[in-house]
């Protein structure tokens, strides 16, 4: 019978990372079969390229994302996760990785939907109208205010449903997200017009509550729950006249904050804004790890608005991701 080979021999530039890396995944547990032999092809594959000091260059990470021909979908997102991996662990040991820039998920057959300035009107116009309703008291002054902080401070939908009372500074115009996504905190300025809405919204629902009261909150005094809002958002939509195609086309409640950032990136290139200052500034405004993850919306904000196109690229300059876009987190 023939011996299976469970630990291929690495010999490309990686080698000794390759090794180190494996070693690593097996003591934790791991057994690194089938995802071995994809390193291995990756360090084969690495030969082809000038690597210094165990980095992974950007040349490297673009060849590697390219889709071979015949090769399935399945198989190109598990190559991609299997390296990307990798890539994390050589930031860890010190090592540069430009491929460690993208965080990945599967292939998606969702495409973000941005909403126009007069769809968000005519979902404000229909939210404003909301009837008071006895199986959810609260819900027509909530609801208001929920998707214009949305839309107005480009917040993910549990961020906005964990905040309490303490959380809304109206005095500083100020949203405390005390733990975002990666438990990362956080301050979310707010404009002067939504202080004004949340302001009324605590003087008519949170007379008598304490601080740590939650800020939205059901007849019971509990928070809403993310499906709740959801199956809301698509009856939301229906009565907004805006059409919802499905699960997986959407539109979806998050593309609410999609469109919050690509609304910002276009009257900032329509302004001649320098959007290479107001990137990282946008990045922590959105509570991403990094600036790379803010640079997808560059080109989603491109496609939307396509007479902005050429000042986009007259501001960025190389800034547009050339691969990896459906790959990219959902941020």
């Amino acid at each position: 019978m023939r011996r299976r080979i469970d630990t291929p021999e690495f010999n490309g530039p990686f080698a000794p990372m390759c090794e180190a890396f494996v070693r690593q995944r097996r003591a934790l547990g791991i057994q690194y079969n089938g995802q071995i032999w994809i390193l291995r092809r990756f360090d084969n594959f690495a030969k082809d390229f000038d690597i210094q000091n165990f980095a992974i260059s950007r040349e490297l990470a673009g060849a590697w994302m390219e889709k071979s021909p015949n090769e399935s979908d399945s198989y190109h997102a598990n190559r991609l996760y299997a390296i990307w991996h990798f890539a994390d662990f050589l930031v860890q040991q010190g090592y540069d990785s430009y491929f460690k820039r993208f965080k990945l998920r599967r292939n998606s057959a969702h495409v973000p939907y941005i909403f126009t300035k007069n769809e968000i009107s005519k979902i404000f116009a229909v939210l404003d109208t909301m009837d008071f309703s006895p199986s959810s008291s609260n819900k027509h002054k909530s609801f208001p205010v929920l998707y214009r902080m949305l839309y107005g401070c480009g917040l993910r939908i549990s961020e906005a449903l964990h905040l309490t009372v303490k959380d809304v500074d109206i005095q500083n115009s100020m949203i405390h997200i005390p733990s975002g996504k990666n438990d990362k905190e956080r301050l979310v300025p707010m404009s002067k017009s939504l202080v004004q809405w949340c302001s009324a919204y605590l003087d008519e629902t949170h007379a008598g509550h304490n601080e740590s009261h939650m800020f939205f909150y059901s007849r019971d005094g509990k928070p809403y729950s993310v499906s709740n809002i959801e199956k809301h958002f698509r009856t939301l939509l229906w009565n907004a006249d805006i059409p919802y195609c499905g699960r997986n086309l959407g539109p979806r409640l998050h593309d609410v904050r999609h469109t919050f950032v690509c609304h910002r990136l276009n009257e900032w290139a329509s302004s001649g804004f320098d959007l290479m200052a107001g990137l990282p500034v946008l990045s922590k405004y959105l509570g991403h790890e990094n600036v790379a993850g803010t640079q997808w919306y560059l080109k989603m904000t491109a496609e939307a608005y396509p007479d902005v196109t050429e000042k986009m690229n007259a501001l960025t300059g190389y800034v547009f991701p050339e691969f990896g876009g459906d790959y990219l987190e959902e941020i």
